[in-house]
């Protein structure tokens, strides 16, 4: 059993202002499990059922490209999913990397940013267990390596508190015998 008050005091003890400013886990079809507190819950339902939009088009577009050579952004008819372990979407406003927990569980960070450049476009970065984008990903490949960048390095921050987060609760979920179970809705769409 998923103890949801344990986890929202844990999600909650790893916020702050600036560099953690929302935590929650979810399913992949966009169900709130826990979350970090003080959050607006409908804000925080809205923001959930993006992240699910998005994790679902770059979790199902390989598959479909696949299937029928076409580049369209348009959600296949199987439901078989690509091995997507991180999303990460890079906006002028703030950063939100998702990571795979269980096959079922997704842990989401929304982070702040400092200041961007007017000409900074949005990045979304998809990876599959291993690091390396599974297929085709969005990320420009000239300015995926830019270590001095401040921005790059609040990135990578709160990429390192994420991965430390998951595998706490990997290892916990593990030890108790926890599985999510699957579910056969699990499309927005």
């Amino acid at each position: 059993m998923l103890n949801a008050r344990s986890l929202s005091e844990l999600l909650s003890q790893n916020r702050d202002e600036r560099l953690c400013r929302r935590w929650y886990l979810m399913t992949p079809n966009g169900t709130l499990l826990a979350y970090s507190q003080p959050s607006d819950i409908n804000d925080l339902r809205k923001q959930a059922a993006i992240a699910a939009i998005c994790w679902q088009q770059h979790a199902f577009r390989d598959t479909q490209q696949a299937s029928n050579g076409d580049h369209e952004d348009t959600i296949p008819q199987e439901t078989e999913q690509r091995d997507l372990e991180v999303l990460t979407v890079e906006s002028a406003e703030e950063n939100v990397i998702m990571r795979r927990v269980q096959k079922q569980l997704l842990l989401v960070l929304e982070g702040g940013v400092p200041p961007r450049r007017s000409h900074f476009a949005k990045r979304i970065t998809a990876e599959g267990p291993d690091g390396t984008p599974p297929g085709v990903s969005e990320v420009d490949r000239t300015t995926a390596d830019r270590s001095g960048d401040v921005a790059t390095n609040v990135l990578r921050v709160q990429r390192t508190k994420l991965d430390i987060l998951a595998g706490a609760m990997m290892a916990e979920f593990q030890k108790t015998g926890f599985a999510m179970p699957e579910s056969t809705g699990s499309m927005v769409f």
